[in-house]
């Protein structure tokens, strides 16, 4: 039986949390100070050593929760019981993960205005590569008779996702997720679904 986080633990976090983003709705993340965060939070400086050795690692676990979050919706198969991938599969899986950053695009807009866009997809990619190895295992696709390297396509792929999340975040997500779900299916384009021994339908 999995054990129950302490609610005053959890109370603590939130306050922390909550404190933060809100200092940072009005300094810099560089400006803000561990001392700030404290009497935002009605807490001792202390107390937030308890749970966190710097500012940083306040951001990174912030990350890592909604990262988490996201590792849940691409645990989602793709393949069909026929070893097909189906691009309604992947339509749905990018509506869930676009209607998560909805729920709480206000914290996504924060984390992508003081994190580094590089370490965010390499963090992304990983998640990727997890979750869908068998598929990407056998992903084949050639130019010139010289195979495109896997690292491309993912990398090439998530740029244009980031780009196009980062305008419909700033867009403040007026664009319906399944629609945009669609789009984002659109520009990636089908040649990055060629799969070696599996079918795109």
């Amino acid at each position: 039986m999995a054990k129950k986080k302490d609610l005053r633990v959890l109370k603590t976090h939130k306050a922390i949390y909550t404190a933060f983003f809100t200092l940072l709705q009005k300094k810099d993340y560089t400006d803000i100070t561990i001392q700030d965060i404290a009497d935002e939070a009605l807490i001792n400086r202390s107390t937030f050593y308890a749970y966190f050795h710097d500012k940083d690692d306040l951001v990174e676990q912030i990350i890592e929760q909604k990262l988490d979050s996201i590792r849940a919706v691409m645990q989602l198969s793709l393949l069909t019981n026929d070893n097909e991938v189906k691009l309604m599969h992947i339509q749905m899986v990018l509506t869930q993960l676009l209607e998560q950053i909805k729920e709480d695009k206000d914290t996504y807009v924060l984390i992508l205005s003081i994190i580094d866009k590089h370490i965010l997809t390499d963090k992304f990619k990983g998640i990727v590569t997890d979750a869908y190895q068998d598929i990407l295992s056998r992903l084949r696709i050639m130019e010139s008779d010289m195979e495109v390297p896997v690292e491309l396509i993912i990398d090439y792929s998530l740029g244009i996702l980031f780009m196009t999340v980062n305008w419909w975040l700033k867009n403040d997500c007026e664009y319906p997720e399944d629609q945009l779900a669609r789009l984002i299916m659109k520009l990636v384009g089908n040649a990055n679904l060629t799969v070696l021994g599996i079918s795109v339908i």
